[in-house]
């Protein structure tokens, strides 16, 4: 079994914790390993779709998880986030995971202590941006009410933690993210022209000298030139990969986003 890596200087561990009916997953690691914060992920709020017996049951396994980790002098961070939203959850593991490497602290996901999708979107996340994702094997599971009182669904009587390989994903460089995330936010489509507009707000460096001026004040030779440079250096890479679509209206081409373009946006860790 791998172990968790010792700390340099000025270094945090840190631990994203999306939580189903689990205590013992967990939060037996820590009976062996430190941590300086745990982020827990879970449903505290209905979304005004779930039941409100359904969020007190999950409030149970919050409130207990945490207990134990503050009692291990774990700051624990809550987030409520809808569980069976794959995008929702790969958006807020992702946040974490870039919010806290970005000040150079170690992070580690646990795919375990919650259900299927959850896990998915926990190892997507971890591999995306080189987190360190691990499994907490169970012995066996609970069989009474007092047991998942205790425990949570599983039961760990040993720790032992599977730390899983990561490959890094190749994500869209900066400018291709920019176009993706700012296409998330209008499903509607955007038009080359604006898309050149925004980019140059944003300040890119190829679209910089036109930053301040509507597509109307930009001179004729500026505009084909900047569609070149946006058309064969950002919008040609994402639509070979599948994240976009071009369309044709009228004399304009529209820009959508697609469904794997919208999973892409939601793992770049800057989608608020």
């Amino acid at each position: 079994m791998e172990e968790i890596e010792e700390m340099e200087l000025g270094e945090e561990i840190v631990h994203i914790i999306p939580l189903g009916h689990e205590i013992d997953r967990a939060v037996k690691p820590f009976e062996r390993y430190k941590a300086n914060r745990a982020y827990i992920l879970s449903v505290t709020d209905g979304f005004g779709k779930y039941s409100r017996e359904m969020v007190k049951e999950q409030e149970y396994y919050v409130n207990t998880v945490t207990r134990i980790l503050e009692k291990y002098g774990i700051k624990v961070i809550l987030r409520n986030v809808d569980m069976f939203n794959i995008l929702e959850l790969i958006k807020n593991i992702s946040n974490i995971i870039v919010e806290e490497k970005s000040k150079g602290n170690q992070v580690y996901v646990n795919i375990s202590s919650a259900g299927r999708l959850a896990s998915v979107a926990a190892y997507l996340a971890a591999m995306a941006h080189n987190a360190k994702a691990y499994y907490v094997v169970a012995d066996r599971y609970s069989t009474s009410k007092m047991e998942k009182k205790k425990h949570g669904i599983s039961i760990c009587e040993k720790l032992r933690i599977n730390f899983l390989e990561t490959f890094r994903m190749h994500l869209p460089k900066e400018n291709e993210m920019k176009v993706l995330i700012k296409l998330c936010e209008k499903p509607e489509g955007m038009k080359t022209s604006d898309l050149v507009v925004y980019l140059a707000s944003q300040g890119v460096e190829a679209f910089k000298e036109q930053a301040g001026k509507k597509w109307e004040e930009i001179s004729r030779k500026n505009k084909i030139n900047c569609l070149m440079k946006l058309n064969k250096g950002i919008l040609d890479k994402l639509e070979a990969n599948g994240y976009i679509k071009r369309e044709k209206v009228g004399r304009y081409n529209t820009i959508k986003i697609t469904k794997a373009g919208i999973y892409v946006a939601y793992i770049s860790g800057k989608l608020k």
